[in-house]
């Protein structure tokens, strides 16, 4: 467990640290969570419970329970895997790209699968929680 923690934090670092973070009230058409549209996972262009706060909250949690802190940081600020929170990254941040990389992994880095243990509405909410993160330059949010 402990090994796909650690392997699974550094995947999700390296994919995450290509996806700068930001909340964006009312973004996909989501202001509560009753109002979420139905979310069926990579096929989405954009995340729906972006800026959704009881999403960010539930993101957090999963943030916290899987692990993703081992590699990232407690709030996403980098460790053994790259900072989320700045306007760095290897990939197009882009909420598609975020979403593939926690559910598919990187081939070639740490980054591991998530599919198995999170649902894709799940995963959604971890990244509305890194995006709430964001501390880089505005002018560079593409999501």
């Amino acid at each position: 467990m402990i090994g796909r923690i650690v392997s699974c934090s550094l995947s999700v670092a390296l994919a995450l640290a290509v996806v700068p973070s930001v909340a964006r009230a009312g973004a996909g058409g989501a202001d509560t969570p009753d109002q979420a549209r139905p979310v069926t996972g990579d096929s989405e262009e954009h995340n729906p419970y972006t800026g959704n706060p009881a999403a960010i909250e539930e993101g957090r949690k999963l943030w916290r329970k899987t692990g993703c802190y081992s590699c990232h940081g407690g709030v996403a600020e980098g460790g053994v895997g790259p900072s989320l929170v700045d306007d760095e990254w290897i990939y197009v941040p882009t909420d598609k790209t975020l979403f593939k990389t926690i559910s598919e992994g990187r081939k070639g880095t740490v980054m591991v699968s998530w599919s198995k243990e999170l649902k894709p509405d799940q995963i959604w909410k971890v990244i509305a929680y890194i995006r709430s993160l964001y501390q880089g330059d505005p002018k560079k949010i593409i999501w």
